[in-house]
């Protein structure tokens, strides 16, 4: 069927890919330090996609490969001390090389995170900025001589002075400068003391990190993942930013002098215009194209949105942490969704995640006992058929959980910081893959503890065991993402909602416009425990009709099975429904 939608080899890849992001510590270990490196990315890259469509892999696009870089991990590779090259632990440079080679004999695209909001204190230049108040690099980051001390009169003037202002480090809770006693002035690290915050302001600062971009591209990766792309300017007058009621992720501040400063802006059309550069024919060949993906950490859709330009002159995409925040409730996803879509300006293209490596897992976020893997498989389908690129977190596919981390185990700085309140440590996110039923789950094999536990229930849940049985999480992911790929439709059709939440139905139909040798496919997904009799008498109005006049076959299910007439018009519990029509 997809084979009637005209031009699709003209649309862009990325819109078209299903993404699986690898934090590459956690994916596999192959020389038994207990932690996971490049060659591991490789040993396993035919499970991810053989090239060949081959029914044993799970099929997916592109990969979002976490930090690699070296780095003292004090926030486990988001600290980098260099740039333009791969930190012992992970491999070497040749190592990445040949990923890419290897992925792209596979038809994997590969994106690469890149953190230039700050660097390691240990950086080259963060060593130089800070030996002088003279050095040529001092302004290369963000330095205070702070405010007088209160009864700096009284007290005498080496009292050191106060922070700048109120602007926080959000992982150490506590204000964001630090003391620097050698030359007695502030600098900042909004994330850890220990990742200066670089200056974006400065022009050559500037050059040197599209130098680090120009790097990775001459290599051949096909983009980047920005991190926290909206903190990249701060307030030029270095004014306390007003207090607010939100606690997370906020932290009771409204962020509007540390972060999402309009003159980020300038810096992502310059970033669009650098990697635009790499494939200078994209319209007449999308697949050239390299990409820029931005983390704007906000909830706010709008803000996000911003991103994309509105001459779709910034970002390709941006992620939407509103999407992830939401409860278990149709209406509420329904809510979030049209918010987006709202908000992206025209011709703007929306991307979709439920986890990664620094929120809760949504399979856990959304458990209910008895229902938790039926409510995981009602994730995937919305996650997998939405207008949108949807971005997958390693593991999802087999139904991982967050797992609780004893004290002596934890590894994340803001972990060890919020402890006992195990809800805000990154660490039961990002646990090492599930392989198969041995002791470490197939993650390490030289009997070396891994670097963060493994839950007892591994030696049931995962891919080994769930690749051998059909009624699995990993296959129902496979047979999804299987029908993306057949059916055109699921990958770039235009939405239209018919059920919004209502009894706690999510219900869209996907169409391709001005073709009219393309099927349609409506997707319905009951979020709720009970059955629902009669689903299409909740259907919009304006589309009941529509839907009565067409002849429907379920596509895919979790209740029916595929070629069937509709039979009955019942919802099961947690029931996924995919019906097409032919027009």
């Amino acid at each position: 069927m997809s084979n009637r939608i005209r031009d699709l080899h003209k649309v862009p890849w990325w819109q078209r890919a299903v993404f699986y992001q690898i934090y590459p510590r956690s994916f596999q270990d192959t020389n038994g330090d207990g932690i996971g490196d490049l060659p591991g990315i490789i040993r396993r890259l035919d499970y991810l996609n053989d090239g060949a469509q081959n029914a044993a892999s799970l099929g997916v696009d592109a990969l979002w490969i976490s930090p690699f870089y070296p780095s003292p991990m004090t926030d486990f590779g988001y600290d980098i001390k260099d740039y333009t090259d791969v930190d012992a632990m992970f491999g070497s440079l040749q190592d990445f090389k040949t990923l890419l080679t290897e992925a792209h004999k596979r038809n994997i695209r590969v994106i690469i995170d890149l953190v230039l909001n700050h660097t390691s204190d240990q950086h080259p230049w963060f060593i130089e900025a800070s030996s002088s108040r003279d050095s040529p690099r001092r302004d290369w980051y963000l330095w205070h001589p702070g405010r007088p001390p209160r009864f700096g009169w009284l007290l005498g003037q080496r009292r050191r002075p106060r922070k700048p202002n109120n602007w926080l480090a959000i992982f150490e809770l506590k204000g964001a400068w630090w003391w620097h006693r050698q030359t007695r002035e502030y600098y900042l690290g909004t994330f850890t003391r220990s990742q200066p915050e670089v200056n974006w302001r400065n022009l050559e600062l500037r050059e040197a990190m599209y130098d680090v971009m120009r790097f990775w591209l001459d290599l051949g990766v096909d983009g980047y993942r920005l991190d926290v792309v909206n903190w990249f300017i701060k307030d030029d007058q270095f004014r306390s930013n007003p207090w607010s009621m939100v606690m997370s992720p906020d932290l009771f501040q409204e962020h509007i002098y540390d972060r999402n400063r309009p003159e980020t802006h300038d810096i992502c059309r310059r970033m669009r215009t650098l990697t635009d550069e790499y494939a200078p024919d994209a319209r007449r060949r999308p697949n050239d194209e390299r990409i820029l993906v931005g983390e704007v950490f906000s909830r706010n859709a709008g803000l996000a949105a911003e991103f994309h330009g509105y001459n779709n002159d910034e970002l390709h995409m941006a992620f939407n942490f509103d999407f992830l925040y939401q409860p278990w409730s149709a209406r509420a996803f329904h809510q979030s969704i049209m918010r987006w879509y709202d908000a992206i300006p025209a011709g703007a293209w929306p991307n979709f995640t439920l986890s990664n490596h620094d929120q809760p897992r949504h399979y856990g976020r959304y458990r209910k006992p008895l229902f938790t893997e039926a409510r995981a498989r009602v994730a995937a389908a919305m996650l997998l058929t939405l207008k949108g690129t949807p971005f997958l977190y390693y593991g999802e596919e087999i139904g991982m959980d967050n797992l609780p981390i004893r004290r002596s185990d934890l590894q994340d700085p803001f972990g060890k910081k919020t402890w006992p309140i195990r809800k805000f440590g990154r660490d039961p996110e990002r646990t090492p893959m599930q392989w198969d039923s041995s002791p470490f789950a197939g993650f390490t094999e030289h009997g070396r503890r891994p670097w963060l536990p493994i839950p007892r229930n591994s030696v049931r849940r995962n891919v080994e065991v769930q690749r051998e049985d059909p009624r699995s999480l990993l296959n129902f992911y496979r047979a999804l993402i299987a029908a993306r790929k057949k059916h055109a439709v699921l990958q770039i059709g235009e939405i239209t909602f018919l059920i919004p939440g209502t009894r706690n139905i999510l219900a869209y139909r996907r169409d391709v416009q001005h073709d009219d040798g393309s099927p349609s496919i409506a997707v319905f997904l009951n979020f709720g425990l009970r059955r629902v009799l009669d689903f299409q008498r909740y259907l919009h109005p304006s589309e009941r009709e529509r839907f009565a006049e067409r002849n429907w076959t379920v596509l895919f299910g979790t209740h029916r099975d595929a070629g069937n007439a509709v039979g009955l018009p019942t919802l099961q519990a947690c029931e996924v429904l995919l019906l097409v029509s032919e027009n």
